[in-house]
């Protein structure tokens, strides 16, 4: 392992544990600021937005500018970022800082470019595996913490550790060693895949997303408020969910795209199932568990992507599918406000009606399907 790569790696660690110890309170927090379940849908939609907006320029600029300083920037603004929402008073303050957070995620093609070019002897995927793994690992452990330091002493801190954990990582990313751009030449022109099955895929993994997203980002104040689940509580539930994510990498990473599509698809939407009719703490464990295979569907649908575009197109892909990821964000999150505004349960029949129909689509998909997966990426900031 090289300097440099260890220094991403231990930073990524960092950054898992700050970004987990808040991720799954955000719409618990922004309820205790007066935002309604509709104002919380759409202020995420607003987040998702940000995301969107990011993807595709990041990888354009990644192979002009090199890696370090996107790198840079996105550390920088993350930290910043998490102050604006620990020094907030007022839902607008904090929203101001969830919006700079969301810009944030634009970091994952500078970030997979730097591991792969910095890995040494070791392989490219040896790097971006153990990248993820470190990432994950403080994910895993992040909401645990989060948990105990809302239920001790306010929810508001936990952004205040975020920051604190933040600003280590950044430090770390700060001695990281510039890496040449692949070109010096001007800019090319962006060219976009655009074939039939590419196109297709987008289209599907826009329905995949609304379908599994909708019931993730109100679901902590649907436990809570209807059945007295403790902060800490909710902490452990997010650990699990990162533990289920790395459990199916593990055991199920082998798997041709479509088959670990449509078994990320079938375990969120289990998540959806359990968390609507259970009524136990070990239910709601196994539902959290279980959500775990969103990010194993994203990752699959990436893996897919892979095998029906040209290598001198798979980061514009990339981007292109990361764009639909959070597009469809913004329409799951706002539609996820309106029903529940309405009735809890409308959100999780919702989830199940619109994964059912992504399931029906995706049996058109397995018997054609092209297999020439590259490595897996790092799981990009922001994400869940």
């Amino acid at each position: 392992m090289t300097r440099d790569l260890a220094l991403v790696i231990i930073s990524l660690f960092a950054w898992g544990v700050g970004e987990g110890a808040f991720t799954f309170f955000q719409t618990l927090y922004m309820e205790t600021l007066g935002a309604t379940p509709l104002l919380i849908g759409a202020i995420l939609s607003v987040w998702g937005l940000a995301m969107a907006l990011t993807q595709l320029p990041a990888g354009y600029l990644t192979d002009r500018l090199g890696p370090r300083p996107l790198m840079w920037f996105s550390w920088i603004m993350g930290t910043v970022a998490a102050a604006l929402m620990a020094a907030a008073r007022n839902l607008q303050g904090f929203v101001i800082g969830l919006v700079i957070y969301g810009l944030t995620s634009s970091v994952l093609a500078p970030m997979n470019t730097y591991i792969t070019a910095a890995r040494g002897t070791w392989t490219p995927a040896r790097a971006l595996s153990v990248a993820s793994a470190s990432f994950t690992l403080g994910a895993a452990l992040g909401p645990m913490v989060g948990g105990f330091i809302a239920q001790t002493w306010g929810l508001r801190q936990i952004y205040v550790f975020g920051f604190f954990t933040f600003g280590l990582s950044t430090l770390l990313v700060l001695f990281i060693r510039c890496i040449a751009p692949t070109s010096s030449a001007p800019l090319p022109r962006l060219t976009l895949p655009t074939t039939r099955p590419f196109l297709n895929l987008l289209a599907f993994n826009g329905l995949g997303i609304i379908a599994l997203y909708l019931a993730q980002p109100l679901t902590p104040n649907y436990l809570t408020s209807y059945h007295g689940i403790t902060m800490e509580q909710i902490g452990l539930f997010g650990s699990l969910c990162s533990l289920g994510t790395t459990t199916l990498a593990l055991a199920f990473g082998h798997l041709k795209p479509t088959s670990g599509m449509i078994l990320g698809l079938v375990t969120s939407m289990s998540f959806a199932l359990i968390t609507w009719l259970s009524h136990s703490l070990w239910g709601f464990g196994v539902g959290y568990f279980l959500l775990g295979g969103f990010r194993f569907y994203r990752s699959m649908i990436l893996a897919w992507a892979r095998s029906l575009v040209g290598s001198h197109q798979v980061g514009s892909a990339y981007g292109l599918i990361e764009t639909v990821n959070a597009l469809g964000i913004v329409i799951s999150a706002a539609l996820a406000g309106w029903l529940y505004q309405r009735s809890p349960s409308l959100v999780y029949l919702a989830t199940l009606l619109l994964g059912a129909l992504a399931l029906g689509i995706s049996q058109r998909f397995s018997a054609g399907e092209s297999l020439h997966p590259g490595p897996a990426l790092v799981p990009g900031r922001g994400e869940d």
